[in-house]
């Protein structure tokens, strides 16, 4: 097993997506509603060591050598904000020495204000800052975030990363029911997204189910007029695809607990990724049930599974 990699994951922008997770448990500097990880354990923008960054990178060179899993992208995202870990740079760099294996960063983009993150993101491939309100009153409802960060805080930051990064740059965009779905509030991103000039805005509602139950997806005629509003560099993000059967390295049990230990994945995901027949998966998974380590959550119709966290269940 594996302590800070999980996965391949499906992931409907990256393909299959290799992930690190360099903080040890929900640190983060927004507590969004949306969250599929669960309620944020440590609010704070402090950036340290939090997991000592060469122990994430041999266990990161160890799965590569030993793995037989088809891996699109290696990914920084997980339990937190990987941008917290003081470390970033330094393994983005070490990665890129050992792999050609694109790095793509999956960050909120509320410290990109901080010169030194800005010069460490950009020996990255593919970066993914988030952007869901302009207005204050509706980006603290959706994002929660430390009291520090404004709005206006995170939008400057962006603006300036894309001004030094020559990777590819796409912001997404998460609109929940309720919260955010306001024309008002479409018109306001649409004029940040001319700022930050990404090359494309991905558009994303509620897919897998939040950690605390909160939030609400909306329905894709929302999300086409949002798509309308900021016109063409904007998409709607598709459902994955599996492209290809795979094989691991690990038991049938070990790789669907590596891999919903983070992310929760549909009966159809785990077996398009782990190329293993459904019935087997379904087994597996009662195994789990059984053991009262996995919960189901069902949101649109689809049932995700989901490993318990031992904080308590997400």
């Amino acid at each position: 097993m594996y302590r800070y990699i999980f996965g391949p994951v499906p992931s409907r922008r990256l393909g299959y997506s290799l992930g690190i997770d360099p903080l040890p448990s929900k640190i983060c500097s927004y507590d969004c509603v949306y969250c599929e990880v669960g309620r944020t354990i440590q609010k704070t923008i402090e950036r340290k060591e939090y997991v000592p960054a060469d122990l994430i990178l041999d266990e990161l060179f160890r799965f590569l050598e030993e793995t037989r899993f088809r891996i699109d992208v290696i990914t920084f995202s997980g339990s937190g904000e990987p941008t917290l870990h003081s470390g970033l740079g330094y393994m983005i760099s070490k990665i890129k020495e050992r792999t050609d294996i694109p790095v793509a960063v999956l960050t909120n983009g509320s410290l990109l204000w901080l010169d030194e993150i800005r010069q460490e993101l950009k020996v990255a491939d593919i970066v993914i800052p988030s952007l869901d309100a302009v207005s204050p009153e509706i980006f603290i409802k959706v994002n929660h975030p430390h009291l520090s960060i404004t709005p206006d805080k995170v939008i400057e930051g962006e603006a300036k990363f894309r001004k030094i990064f020559n990777g590819k740059y796409w912001l997404e965009v998460l609109i929940v029911k309720n919260v955010n779905d306001k024309e008002s509030e479409y018109r306001k991103i649409a004029e940040a997204v001319k700022l930050i000039n990404p090359d494309k805005v991905q558009l994303n509602t509620v897919v897998r189910p939040p950690g605390s139950g909160r939030a609400e997806p909306v329905d894709v005629k929302e999300l086409e007029k949002l798509q309308l509003i900021i016109g063409e560099k904007a998409e709607i993000i598709p459902p994955f695809e599996a492209k290809s059967e795979k094989g691991g390295n690990l038991t049938l049990l070990d790789n669907l607990i590596n891999m919903l230990e983070i992310r929760p994945c549909t009966l159809d995901e785990l077996s398009a990724v782990l190329g293993v027949e459904k019935e087997s998966i379904k087994m597996a998974l009662e195994g789990l049930k059984y053991k009262n380590i996995m919960i189901e959550k069902e949101v649109n119709g689809e049932v995700f599974y989901k490993i318990k966290r031992k904080e308590g269940v997400v």
